[in-house]
Formats: structure tokens, C-alpha cells, sequence
């Protein structure tokens, strides 16, 4: 058995682990387009990046000058930004702290050097000198605590409930990502750069080639079961060990149905056809399932009968509707 304030942790730690990573990435990709782009184009997908993260609201509420500087000094190193990259590893790290018994402690170490090493006085410098080794290290840091998981982390409930949240936080993601990039009638994002940010660059061409159709490419990142950062994909790993985990924690159970609920949408669903009729309102429903999701776990998992405790969370992809 697994106590649920442990449960909650490795659940939360598995959503901040995601974000932290693909936060990066998208930074990362953004800010290599911009060295190409004029100013007024590299402020626009800047901007639709805060879109696709849920932090417009988040970016205009702090001041921060409207500007790439800005955006990426928000999204990146702002310990005000609870969804900031800095925020998200401060949070993994002190989640990982509270279940040290549970964890590898190669796993904790790898979280701990991450987390000192973008804490120091001079850690953020490179950030508009040397930006891009900056990155690959927080890339490095994230994937070498995903590679620990797979292969030194016990298949219990703990690891379930990782799995799960980061399975939740990816299928947002990717979910955000196609909403507002492939609707977006201005074509800040193009093709390239979307699959860039979340992965699946290789994948697609690989499946596709060159074929952008905004359709093709919409209905690609939500159903191939092959790529692990497809909608489906995620939900397919998630919906798995929250079938495992019926018995031990029998209140997980209220979110199958809404986990099978949206897998049924893409498995067995006219995908292609609700994106040429409707894009918007559909991917907005799936991306709302999806949060739903994630919002359901977390209320009946670990403290059924009562709302939530907030101590290991923070901002959610996807709860500012836009």
C-alpha cells in the first residue's frame, strides 16, 4: 500500500518532470526561430507560446516587458511564474524530497543536481549569452531522471502514479500544442516547429513526409499509438496503470471512465472528419476531457471525500481556458 500524501507527490512529481522538459524544449525551439525571424515576427510566436502554455494571463498579470527577453525570462528562470521552468524543478525536487524512501536515490540525486544547478547566484547568466547549452542541460537533467524511472524504479504504486502524471501532463501538452498551432490562421507555428516542440519532428516524416496538411498533421500527433507523445499514446500508458492500481487504490477508480472516455473519441472516432468540420471545438473538447482527467485523479485518489490539497501543485496546462 502507498500512503496517499506519498501518492500525491509521485504524481505531481511526474507532471512538473514533463513540464519542465517540454517548457524547455518549446523555449528552446522558439528561441532558435527567432535568430531568423524579424522582431515582430519572433514576438508573435513568443506570444502563442505563452498561449499554448496557458500563461498569457499569468505573463501580462507580472509586468514583464512585452518583448523575447521578457517572455523567455518569464517562462524560464520567473520564481513568480509557478509554471516557469525554475518553479517546476523546484517543485519535482522538493516532491522527490518528501518520498525519498520510494524513489532510487539516483533519482533524487539527479533531481537535487538539477535543482542546485539552477539555483546559484550566476545560474540564470547564460541565459541571454550562452542560452542554448543552458537549455540542453535542463534536457539532459530531465531525460537522465526519466532513463533512472525506467530502469531503476520499482513497478509499485509509486511508479504508477508517476507514470500517470506524466502521461496526464504530456497528453495536455501535445494537445495544447496542436490547438494552437495548427488553428492558428496567422501561421506563427509552421509545421517543422510545431513537431519540433513536442518530439515528433522525425516520427512524422518518417509516417508522412512532407505532406503539412494541418489535418494529417493534427490527427498524426493525437493517434499514433506508435509515438510516445501522442494524445492516444499517453492516455494508453495511463489508462494501463490506472487499471493496475484498482485494487491498492480503489480511489482512483472514478477516472477510467474519463480516461476511457476520450480514448474511445480517438480509437473508434471519426478523427479526420471532426478536424475538417470542426477543428476548434474539437480539439478543445479532448484537451477539456483531458483536464478533467488530470482534475479528477487529484480529487478522488488522494483525499477522496474532500477537496484537494494544494502543497504539491502547481499551475495547471489547460485551466485557463482561452
Amino acid at each position: 500500500m502507498i500512503l496517499a500524501r506519498h501518492a500525491e507527490a509521485l504524481f505531481w512529481a511526474g507532471r512538473q518532470l514533463e513540464r519542465a522538459e517540454h517548457v524547455t524544449r518549446a523555449v528552446d525551439v522558439t528561441s532558435r526561430n527567432a535568430m531568423h525571424h524579424p522582431q515582430n515576427r519572433a514576438l508573435a510566436e513568443w506570444l502563442l507560446l505563452l498561449d499554448a502554455l496557458g500563461l498569457s494571463k499569468q505573463f501580462k498579470d507580472a509586468g514583464a516587458p512585452m518583448q523575447s527577453r521578457g517572455v523567455i525570462e518569464f517562462l524560464f528562470a520567473a520564481p513568480e511564474n509557478p509554471g516557469s521552468v525554475v518553479s517546476a524543478v523546484h517543485q519535482l525536487r522538493e516532491n522527490f524530497r518528501t518520498v525519498r524512501d520510494r524513489v532510487p536515490v539516483e533519482l533524487w540525486e539527479e533531481a537535487n543536481r538539477l535543482h542546485l544547478s539552477l539555483s546559484g547566484v550566476h545560474a540564470m547568466a547564460p541565459l541571454h549569452v550562452e542560452p542554448f547549452e543552458l537549455f540542453s542541460s535542463v534536457r539532459r537533467g530531465c531525460q537522465a531522471m526519466t532513463g533512472v524511472v525506467a530502469e531503476a524504479m520499482p513497478r509499485d504504486e509509486g511508479y504508477a502514479f508517476f507514470v500517470i502524471g506524466r502521461m496526464v501532463e504530456r497528453s495536455i501538452m501535445t494537445c495544447r500544442m496542436v490547438r494552437f498551432g495548427v488553428l492558428d490562421e496567422h501561421h506563427v507555428f509552421d509545421a517543422s516547429t510545431l513537431l519540433r516542440m513536442v518530439s515528433s519532428l522525425q516520427a512524422y516524416r518518417r509516417s508522412e513526409g512532407y505532406d503539412d496538411d494541418p489535418v494529417s498533421l493534427a490527427a498524426f500527433l493525437l493517434t499514433a499509438e506508435a509515438v510516445p507523445r501522442s494524445v492516444l499514446s499517453c492516455l494508453q500508458q495511463a489508462d494501463g496503470r490506472l487499471e493496475s492500481l484498482l485494487v491498492q487504490a480503489p480511489g482512483i477508480a472514478p477516472a477510467r471512465p474519463v480516461a476511457g472516455r476520450v480514448r474511445s473519441m480517438l480509437e473508434f472516432g471519426d478523427v479526420d472528419g471532426e478536424l475538417e468540420s470542426d477543428p476548434a471545438s474539437y480539439l478543445l473538447q479532448i484537451e477539456s476531457e483531458l483536464v478533467q482527467l488530470g482534475q479528477v485523479i487529484a480529487s478522488h485518489a488522494f483525499y477522496p471525500g474532500h477537496a484537494p490539497l494544494l502543497h504539491a501543485q502547481f499551475v495547471l496546462p489547460g485551466s485557463e481556458r482561452s
